[in-house]
């Protein structure tokens, strides 16, 4: 037996690794000591392979048992980002949070609406703090439909 959740695991960062390296190629390396725009990539692909590798090798000498996905969780997630990324353009950071923690909420069984939003004004202030604030990225907190 091998540890399969940790085999697919590491041979998915090390997928990651790889694509994040053959990205990079696509633009100048430049020298370490004035760093091109391919450098970042290049040097990010490499450590998540490594980090993948680290994962996967003791994951094939240990025994363990193939995991059950869970679609729930998967689904859910992948709403809340495509709900976020819908909504941030029209409406903007606030209420593009809220959706996004309000969606991410439904992948647990037993929805618990005072925690969910407490968690959606709390993670709406962080990001007008960081991103527009601190940051000066130019995302409003609300906009309002013309």
């Amino acid at each position: 037996m091998r540890d399969y959740a940790d085999i697919i695991g590491g041979g998915l960062l090390m997928a990651g690794g790889i694509w994040f390296l053959l990205y990079s190629g696509n633009y100048s390396m430049g020298t370490l000591r004035r760093m091109g725009p391919g450098y970042f990539p290049l040097v990010i692909g490499g450590m998540i392979i490594l980090f993948g590798l680290l994962v996967l090798v003791p994951g094939l000498l240990r025994a363990g048992s193939m995991p059950r996905p869970e679609w729930r969780p998967f689904f859910t997630i992948s709403v809340s980002v495509l709900a976020f990324a819908l909504v941030v353009e029209r409406f903007g950071l606030i209420p593009a949070t809220f959706a996004l923690t309000i969606a991410a909420a439904l992948a647990e069984p037993g929805l618990r609406p005072v925690r969910t939003l407490l968690l959606a004004i709390g993670l709406s202030t962080i990001g007008v703090l960081v991103f527009t604030q601190g940051l000066g990225i130019p995302i409003p907190a609300i906009r309002w439909p013309q």
